[in-house]
């Protein structure tokens, strides 16, 4: 009885293992199928593909016969093109030879001041608006052309405007042009470019961790000029220099006048030429970074440039023969200028005052002899974390015979033989969403080595908070030259002008150096990338000192010939020379898309 139980029991457990089996190997079939199926439509996919490409090189070939025939010295129609609308307008032929991106950007500044010195108390305006088309053709030549249709008043003392040619140039990359250690090919470049000085100046204003460059940045630094460039690039570094001239940005297009011309004009002739020849600059910047992965990042770099004035003025050569004169206390729509120099050049010179005749105030006075400036600069980051700094100087080699000619007739020409200005800036970033610069950091760029925008991990668009970062910064800038300083050179002029009134102490006072001004600023902010071609930034800049220039030209004039006391001698803003106690509170705030 048992072993009946037992073998029924058997039966029926073979007869369920063999249902089971039955029952897999049926899925398995199904399985099978289903995987062959999905290959054939995969094959077919691509078959279809194939296809498709196929009867477009044919269609295009038939379009091509098709106009030999009709045409047989004609060149064949283009070939199909990709286009894009994700960031601007791109467009590039199948076979990548030609391109070109129509692109963007808009910036919206507002902010106010505790203390209006020399500025507005609050004030909102257009700071940006830029259209730019570049691209490349014949796949080794590359263009780009940027116009600026916002006007932002940058010189005091003159009504010039600065919109219009912002980039504006072409160049050629050939593969040929090699050097033995880089598989990169150099490229030549002409047109109205940014000049290979310093790190801070050459980057875009679309990612930049400030909103305003730092003093010392923006007061000596070359900005863009017209000339003609040659660079090369490697995965770690990069190096470009060039020779320059005439900037579109320029307060003049034009050099002094009524000068006698050096060269080409034979003696015999009797004729003296009326113009001038425009300032001349040799610029070179060079690049390294030891470290470079996409967590960290260490960049070090120089800058040079050579600058010969020739005719130019400060007039035409604002930058640099008024150094500091643009400078707006780093919140440029506030208009919060403290510091300058008058023309170093003597550029309102004169024979008239001391030979008599008529004056001709556009001459050259030739005070300057040329200038040079440097910089180095550090970069780096780890994670979330970054930071950047730059050290900037520039020495004044000057006629000192001219300088005494302009004194005799009647201009404000202090300093001497030599004067030397600098400053500097040091700041932290930090991601508090995570993200990270490193990432962002190229050498291929035409204008050198820097930073583009950071890849944004969680973007809004994706259900993510964007990119939030904290930065702080502290700068400073020196444009002052000479023995006296701050107060010292207040009180003595004070004491020369009111408690014993003597023309003589005036003037060796106000001759004895350039005083430009001082400034120190500490700024702290945020910066939030919400999205690709997006940038929101906040800055509170805290002006730590200020000592006003000795630079205006009427007081230079009493100080000169005596007369009549100093109007605003001790009085805040430009039109004095040093402010006690004075600590200005700028906040700044700008909204910028750009594509």
């Amino acid at each position: 009885m048992a072993t009946s139980a037992i073998c029924a029991l058997m039966t029926a457990t073979a007869a369920q293992a063999a249902a089971d089996a039955g029952a897999i190997e049926a899925r398995l079939r199904a399985l099978e199928l289903e995987i062959a199926k999905l290959r054939k439509e995969a094959r077919d996919a691509k078959a279809q593909a194939a296809a498709a490409s196929n009867a477009a090189s044919k269609a295009t070939n038939v379009a091509n016969a098709a106009h030999s025939k009709s045409d047989p010295h004609a060149p064949p129609p283009p070939p199909p093109v990709f286009v894009s609308f994700r960031n601007g307008i791109f467009v590039e032929t199948e076979d990548k030879a030609y391109s070109f991106k129509v692109g963007g950007r808009m910036q919206f500044d507002g902010g106010g001041i505790t203390e209006p010195l020399n500025g507005f108390s609050n004030q909102v305006g257009v700071r940006q608006v830029r259209l730019e088309v570049e691209g490349k053709a014949a796949k080794v030549w590359f263009y780009k052309l940027q116009y600026d249709f916002s006007g932002t008043p940058q010189v005091t003392g003159n009504n010039q405007v600065v919109s219009g040619i912002r980039d504006f140039f072409f160049g050629i990359q050939h593969p040929a042009m090699t050097l033995p250690w880089s598989t990169d090919p150099i490229f030549i470049m002409v047109g109205n470019q940014f000049e290979p000085f310093t790190m801070e100046f050459t980057a875009s204003s679309r990612f930049r961790s400030f909103i305003e460059r730092a003093m010392a940045v923006e007061g000596i630094g070359a900005s863009r000029h017209i000339g003609l460039a040659a660079g090369a690039y490697g995965d770690n570094w990069s190096a470009k220099a060039g020779v320059f001239s005439t900037s579109p940005e320029d307060a003049s297009l034009n050099p002094g006048q009524n000068t006698p011309s050096t060269w080409g004009v034979p003696k015999p002739a009797g004729w003296v030429s009326t113009g001038g020849a425009q300032y001349v600059e040799l610029t070179g910047r060079a690049t390294y970074a030891p470290i470079k992965d996409e967590h960290n990042l260490l960049h070090i770099g120089a800058s040079g440039r050579y600058h010969s004035p020739n005719d130019a003025t400060g007039l035409s050569d604002d930058r640099v023969l008024r150094i500091g004169n643009r400078l707006r206390s780093e919140a440029t729509v506030l208009g919060q200028g403290l510091l300058g120099t008058p023309d170093l050049s003597c550029g309102s010179y004169t024979l008239g005052g001391f030979f008599g005749g008529i004056p001709t105030t556009s001459a050259a006075g030739h005070c300057v002899r040329d200038v040079t400036s440097y910089g180095v600069e550090l970069a780096a980051a780890h994670g979330p974390f970054d930071m950047q700094a730059e050290y900037i100087a520039t020495d004044y080699h000057r006629n000192m015979d001219k300088i005494l000619q302009a004194r005799a007739s009647g201009v404000y020409a202090p300093g001497g033989a030599s004067q030397h200005f600098g400053g500097y800036y040091v700041y932290g970033h930090y991601w508090l969403t995570g993200d990270e610069r490193a990432t962002a950091y190229t050498t291929s760029d035409k204008a050198g080595a820097n930073f583009v925008e950071p890849k944004i991990k969680n973007p809004v668009s994706a259900g993510g908070f964007g990119a939030f970062s904290l930065v702080a910064r502290y700068s400073a800038i020196n444009l002052n030259s000479g023995p006296y300083s701050g107060t010292g050179l207040a009180n003595m002029m004070a004491w020369a002008t009111y408690v014993q009134p003597n023309p003589v102490n005036q003037a060796v006072i106000a001759n004895s150096g350039v005083y430009g001004g001082r400034q120190e600023n500490v700024t702290a902010g945020f910066d939030w990338y919400p999205d690709k071609g997006i940038h929101l930034q906040f800055n509170w800049t805290h002006v730590l000192h200020a000592s006003a220039p000795l630079n205006d030209y009427q007081l230079g004039a009493l100080a000169v010939y005596g007369g009549a006391p100093f109007p605003a001698g001790l009085l805040p803003g430009r039109q004095g020379f040093y402010m006690n106690g004075s600590h200005p509170d700028l906040f700044e705030a700008r909204a910028q898309v750009y594509w």
